[in-house]
């Protein structure tokens, strides 16, 4: 499980290929392009991605997070 801080680290770095942002828990597209990108994992650095729900693209919360 991610902690905290890492979580915090991770919301900040705006050119990391590990992280997709979202604010909206109704753009089921968007979950499955960031799912698929992944999977494929393309740089094969083998650490997981994350999907930040409640975020927007700047790194900023859009809410309670």
């Amino acid at each position: 499980m991610i902690s905290k801080d890492e979580l915090e680290k991770l919301l900040i770095d705006l050119e990391n290929y590990r992280v997709e942002r979202t604010i909206t828990t109704t753009k089921s597209e968007k979950f499955g392009e960031a799912i698929c990108a992944f999977c494929n994992d393309y740089p094969d650095s083998q650490q997981p991605g994350y999907l930040i729900i409640g975020a927007n693209d700047d790194g900023t919360r859009s809410g309670a997070l």
